[in-house]
């Protein structure tokens, strides 16, 4: 029954079977206790073709393999949530004052505590999945072209500012 216990393709351009077991795994999100099929090749110098394919295909797995979720025990809230735009009071606000560094004299808790919270990130009794949002908050903001490119405008606005003021000295 093709299609139904057994996959069809054109003879042209044939899956292996072992990646596309690897892709349905991964699509499934789960492991089973299922056997694999482990391929070999036979002469692997002189099948150099065969290997690099191979390597292309394991690639394009890892590349489209869908990222993997937690679940948190609480509420936390949502990482696009968390990124938006603070109210420009704020914004004004935190210019003026300095936020908690290492230089401060706390525990590592409390000082956990104080940045979550300016961040509104709640902390429950176990701050591991509290700082797991705020990693994950500091992943996306860092690899945001977004943000990227306001940082990159800033360093030149700096850049041209302390060259002014050598021209002025």
């Amino acid at each position: 029954m093709v299609g139904l216990e057994v996959l069809d393709e054109p003879s042209a351009r044939q899956s292996d079977a072992t990646v596309l077991d690897l892709q349905l795994r991964a699509l499934a999100k789960h492991t089973t206790a299922k056997s694999m099929s482990v391929k070999t090749v036979e002469n692997a110098e002189k099948n150099g073709k065969v290997v690099e394919k191979w390597m292309r295909d394991i690639s394009e797995l890892h590349r489209s393999k869908p990222p993997p979720t937690v679940h948190y025990t609480k509420h936390m809230p949502d990482i696009d949530s968390l990124m938006q735009e603070w109210p420009g009071e704020l914004e004004e606000m935190l210019k003026e004052i300095n936020l908690p560094t290492a230089a401060l004299d706390l525990n590592l808790l409390d000082f956990v505590d104080i940045i979550c919270a300016v961040m509104d990130i709640p902390v429950y009794k176990s701050r591991v999945q509290s700082l797991h949002v705020l990693f994950t908050l500091y992943s996306v903001f860092k690899n945001s072209a977004h943000f990227r490119q306001l940082a990159e405008e800033n360093y030149m606005e700096n850049e041209e500012a302390a060259g002014d003021e050598l021209v002025l000295q």
